[in-house]
């Protein structure tokens, strides 16, 4: 593992490019790491299997002044930028203001993401930093909207606002549904190209399917591999590649043929262990730099 200093702690990070399966694992030169700028920790959600479970109520303790000097000291680790939660868009003034602290300190070379469950997508029409975001993650875990509504607990978007949202941007690319596939969801080949019907539909281009992480015991009592699943008997699927991290995950990605178009899918499983290396930086909504979600403390 190649070695960065970030304050006071040495981290360990990757020094190698996921492999193609039966391929190798070829040597990576950059010593970046993807940053997730947890804005809250409250959410209006109450999704079962969330690894981060949130406080419906509290006072919202992130500090711009704080995040601003710990950002410059990062950012020549930083190759992009995730702005989630909690649910982030429940101050959508903070989520621009952070939006425009990582434009202003790192520029527009970089992606920057949003994560949302989706609830407030009047919202995000609203934003000022709307245009800087390369693409906008919405939660779905279920193909009908009730569904989706009952299993997050909150008054979820429809499908048919999602599509409203993804007509008024320049580029449809940039809305991406997230799915975290399980029993009683999303769970085989043919709920998948269900739901990528519905997305196709709504004029989506591109959506994941994760696997749980073991959080409780919903996950484990639901849980689905999205790399289990055989997509070669449904020829509207084409899978374009599969990588693999060693043991600690794999992943796939491929478009689907739909009535309305084609609609790109990625599909990732956690592996049998956890990496032994620094994956990503998380800003917590405490104002803390961690190595990793549930990770250490870096301090300066």
């Amino acid at each position: 593992m190649k070695e960065i200093v970030i304050g006071k702690r040495t981290l360990h990070i990757k020094d190698y490019h996921c492999a193609a399966f039966d391929g190798e694992h070829i040597p990576r030169n950059d010593n970046k790491l993807w940053l997730y700028v947890n804005v809250t920790d409250i959410c209006n959600a109450e999704c079962p299997f969330c690894v981060n479970p949130s406080r419906a109520n509290g006072r919202n303790s992130f500090s711009v002044s704080v995040f601003k000097q710990i950002l410059e000291k990062v950012s020549p680790f930083v190759y992009g930028v995730s702005i989630t939660g909690g649910e982030p868009m429940l101050y959508p003034k903070l989520v621009d203001e952070v939006a425009l602290i990582v434009t202003d300190i790192i520029g527009t070379n970089i992606e920057l993401d949003l994560v949302t469950n989706g609830t407030k997508l009047n919202e995000i029409r609203k934003l000022k930093m709307l245009d800087r975001f390369e693409s906008i993650h919405i939660s779905r875990h279920k193909i009908d909207d009730e569904g989706n509504a009952v299993l997050m607990r909150a008054k979820t978007p429809t499908i048919k606002e999602i599509k409203e949202l993804v007509c008024m941007l320049d580029d449809p690319a940039r809305v991406v549904l997230n799915c975290v596939m399980q029993k009683g969801g999303v769970s085989n080949a043919s709920e998948m190209a269900d739901y990528l019907e519905m997305a196709a539909w709504a004029g989506v281009k591109n959506t994941s399917f994760v696997g749980f992480f073991m959080a409780n015991q919903f996950c484990k009592d639901n849980y689905i591999s999205p790399a289990s699943i055989d997509l070669s008997h449904d020829k509207r699927f084409r899978v374009w590649n599969k990588f693999n991290d060693y043991d600690y995950c794999s992943c796939s990605s491929g478009d689907y043929r739909a009535e309305n178009g084609n609609v790109r899918f990625y599909y990732r499983c956690p592996g049998k262990s956890g990496a032994n290396y620094c994956r990503q930086l998380v800003y917590a909504a405490d104002n803390k730099l961690l190595d990793g979600f549930d990770g250490l403390e870096i301090t300066f």
